[in-house]
């Protein structure tokens, strides 16, 4: 059967349904701004679905939702951003540290999980570009909350979650991107395994899945014990939405700084063969050579019309 015939047929019955190839069913992505991870996740992570970064905690998870939230307030100054904070851990000096202007944003610190969708079922429903709910582990329904503490039944969060997801999912379709941060628990047994709060339904809900790890220190100077950063390990462990599955991308967090951008750049040109390394020694265009990365970073930093070029290199080998 032709479109054309297929949508007559429909008629006047349609309930929403739509063809296949119909604008509305398109979607857009909001980038993080550092080529590495936007590669990874196939240009950043989507509107109209929902994202859930994990890991263990201290990693970077919150960082990288403020990054979304920093890259989407340049390229839209008057874009709709709420955010639900169940942990009560929100900070406007460090949302400010992460580039983040947290007085356009509009932060919900909800007594119950009710409450925390009830909010986000409004916002969805006004058009907001983007939710995040921080985080899932704090979602406490008000069935757990009216007993007593010794009242704890078994996978009270799972349900909660398995409810209320099917509800607010469908609202996401008003253009809204949803980021869920979760941690990972140690199962009870004699393996650990890496558990999310919330039960596996959750996944199934999830359009794309990012863990975030911490692959090693970066300390200042590189002989000493002060740690200043780590290198941030992002995985892709489920996209339903394009790129490949089981990807990563590392780049270099400082606490004092957010993601060394110079130092990504440089990373990301090493694998590129954009800088060439032998032994201590770095090798960049028209033969230009420095030692370690310190020189290599110093040299960049030093020269701005120099980053620049390996910024254009790397976003064209991409």
């Amino acid at each position: 059967m032709s479109s054309k015939a297929l949508e007559s047929m429909l008629g006047d019955k349609k309930l929403g349904i739509v063809m296949g190839n119909d604008p509305s069913l398109g979607y857009d992505r909001l980038p993080f701004g550092v080529p590495s991870l936007d590669k990874l996740t196939g240009g950043g992570l989507p509107k109209k679905r929902m994202t859930i970064i994990y890991g263990p905690s201290g990693v970077g998870k919150t960082f990288l939702a403020s990054k979304i939230v920093s890259e989407l307030q340049k390229k839209k100054p008057d874009a709709r951003i709420g955010w639900v904070d169940t942990e009560q851990t929100w900070d406007k000096d460090w949302q400010y540290k992460c580039g983040v202007n947290p007085d356009t944003i509009a932060v919900s610190q909800p007594d119950s999980g009710e409450q925390a969708f009830d909010v986000m079922k409004f916002w969805a429903g006004e058009q907001f570009d983007l939710i995040v709910l921080d985080s899932t582990a704090g979602i406490v329904p008000m069935a757990l909350l009216d007993n007593d503490f010794s009242y704890n039944p078994m996978a009270w969060q799972a349900r909660f979650l398995n409810q209320s997801l099917p509800k607010f999912i469908g609202l996401l379709k008003n253009n809204t991107a949803f980021v869920m941060i979760n941690q990972v628990r140690s199962s009870i047994g004699p393996v650990a395994l890496g558990n999310l709060p919330g039960g596996e339904g959750q996944k199934f809900y999830a359009h794309v899945m990012l863990r975030v790890t911490r692959k090693e220190w970066i300390k200042d100077p590189p002989s000493s014990e002060h740690k200043v950063g780590w290198l941030m390990r992002a995985e892709l462990t489920k996209s339903k939405v394009g790129a490949d599955h089981y990807e990563s991308a590392t780049v270099p967090f400082r606490m004092e700084g957010g993601i060394d951008m110079i130092e990504t750049f440089i990373r990301d040109a090493l694998n590129l063969k954009l800088i060439v390394q032998t032994g201590a020694w770095y090798s960049w265009r028209d033969g230009e050579k420095m030692q370690g990365m310190n020189g290599v970073k110093g040299f960049f930093q030093d020269n701005d019309e120099e980053f620049e070029l390996l910024q254009q290199a790397v976003l064209d080998a991409s």
